[in-house]
């Protein structure tokens, strides 16, 4: 009966796996396709095909493409869900030959792929003159690869005389799209990413359309480095490393110091955070800011009272039977640490 279960259980496993490898196939070919889609609908806006008039209205008399993009006075639109939906509303299925009368009823899932490139497609359209020869994929990798163009990144470097003020606007945008999504190893190359994926086009593109975010993640950076975000990361309640971890591996009392896994496991831990927060009091005690030299003594106090703890204490009286005193000294006078605020104390002297 085991036998005839582990046989089944197999089955399904190799099943499984197919069924994995498939939809993992079928996802690379998508990736490829949805950017051969994005070029074609672009090469039909470069030949006219696509009636961009149609997303300004009956009533507009400029039907510029850059309308599309830019307010009068040349700062950035930020385009969202309904901006892209209306681009595929009314330049998209149109350059198609398609009937818009109940499209989306008829054709779910192919709306659902106009509405997946259009951000792409008004990207391209948007910065024409970088991508008008057409010669922006990579078509050596599989799935085939964008190549986000340095140009697009690039600060502005002339302007008229009343454009001043919007070439800096625009320089501000592209440096905190560039912090906002590139590392600094990246800068002044070309960057090539599929549609979709890690780092992929689409993010990208809907970051770039969304120019008021970015400022605003651009004032964010400027109080929030790249460290703290790292660490805030290690932190973090639901994901981080430290946030989540409510105990360091337990090794029984039987097997500590016999070399076991728990307890090979649990020194490479303590390792770890030994080396870490060496590195933290090393950062602290270099750095001459009146903020880092009092979460240095801030740390050394904290450690104190960690040092005052019954779990220390009985550790440390298998060591020695020496009476050792780790409280600070003021003055020559011990201060206990957990019975009062010492930044207090030596204040008032």
């Amino acid at each position: 009966m085991k036998l005839k279960e582990n046989k089944k259980a197999q089955s399904l496993s190799n099943k499984t796996w197919a069924m994995v490898q498939d939809v993992a196939s079928n996802e690379k070919k998508a990736n490829g396709s949805l950017l051969f889609i994005s070029k074609n609908m672009f090469d039909l806006f470069r030949e006219g095909k696509m009636p961009i008039n149609q997303y300004f209205g009956e009533k507009i008399n400029d039907a510029d493409p850059m309308n599309m993009f830019f307010n009068s006075d040349g700062s950035r639109k930020t385009l969202i869900a309904k901006d892209f939906g209306l681009f595929v509303t009314q330049c998209m299925i149109p350059s198609l030959d398609q009937n818009l009368n109940d499209f989306q009823k008829d054709h779910p899932y192919e709306f659902a792929v106009l509405t997946q490139v259009s951000p792409v497609v008004m990207f391209l359209i948007c910065n024409y003159q970088t991508y008008k020869m057409g010669d922006f994929l990579n078509l050596e990798t599989d799935p085939p690869q964008f190549k986000i163009s340095w140009k697009v990144l690039k600060n502005v470097i002339s302007a008229g005389p009343n454009d001043a003020e919007e070439m800096k606007k625009e320089n501000i945008f592209r440096n905190a799209l560039f912090d906002n999504f590139f590392l600094k190893s990246e800068k002044g190359k070309d960057f090539f990413t599929t549609f979709r994926g890690d780092r992929g086009l689409v993010e990208f593109v809907r970051q770039y359309f969304l120019p008021k975010k970015i400022a605003s993640e651009n004032v964010k950076n400027a109080v929030e480095s790249e460290t703290f975000k790292q660490v805030q990361k290690m932190n973090d309640l639901e994901k981080g490393v430290f946030g989540t971890t409510h105990n360091l591996t337990v090794v029984a009392e039987a097997e500590q110091g016999k070399g076991g896994n728990a307890d090979q496991r649990l020194k490479n831990e303590v390792d770890a955070m030994t080396m870490t927060a060496e590195k933290i009091v090393d950062l602290f005690a270099k750095n001459k800011n009146p903020i880092t030299q009092k979460a240095l003594l801030d740390l050394h106090l904290y450690i104190v009272d960690a040092l005052q703890g019954e779990n220390f204490e009985q550790y440390f009286s298998t060591k020695t039977k020496a009476k050792v005193e780790f409280k600070p000294q003021v003055n020559k006078t011990t201060f206990d640490t957990s019975t009062g605020d010492f930044w207090k104390y030596v204040s008032q002297i």
